[in-house]
């Protein structure tokens, strides 16, 4: 099997920069490009949050988890608690690539994590940083949480 090759071209000043991706098929390692190269490039995108009435332009990657709570989806960051319109399943196709399913109920920011305590009969407690803030991880969804987070954070070393 052959090699991927990366080539990066200087363009001039002017110019807008485009990433082209040339391959025989639309593959699962290149799908898997697409996705992190969108997630990438919207890290500074926002999302449209609401609390008693008032909207909030709050940016993805201060979200620390979203979670369903009185068949209402909450998102929550290290200070605050808004609401969204979104369902689950469409915020696990807009969020980057770094929100993860934890539960049925609940998204977890792999990249907001601080600590997880195992449990291997239950749920798994989640901690993250800058805040009090925690969720329990069910064990279905505990692996692929713990290698997403390998993969952000110790797949470049």
């Amino acid at each position: 099997m052959k090699r991927m090759k990366l080539r990066v071209e200087l363009i001039d000043e002017n110019d807008q920069p485009e990433i082209i991706v040339r391959c025989h098929a639309r593959d699962a390692k290149v799908q898997l490009l697409e996705r992190a190269m969108e997630s990438l490039l919207d890290t500074d995108a926002e999302l449209i949050l609401t609390q008693g009435g008032t909207e909030y332009y709050v940016p993805k990657r201060d979200i620390l988890f979203f979670e369903t709570v009185d068949n209402k989806v909450a998102a929550h960051t290290a200070d605050h608690m808004y609401y969204t319109a979104h369902r689950l399943l469409e915020l696990e196709t807009i969020m980057p690539t770094s929100f993860v399913r934890a539960s049925k109920s609940c998204i977890i920011n792999a990249h907001a994590v601080s600590a997880m305590s195992h449990n291997l009969t239950g749920a798994s407690l989640v901690q993250f940083r800058g805040t009090d803030k925690v969720v329990y991880v069910s064990r279905a969804y505990y692996k692929v949480l713990k290698e997403k987070i390998h993969e952000l954070r110790f797949s470049h070393s």
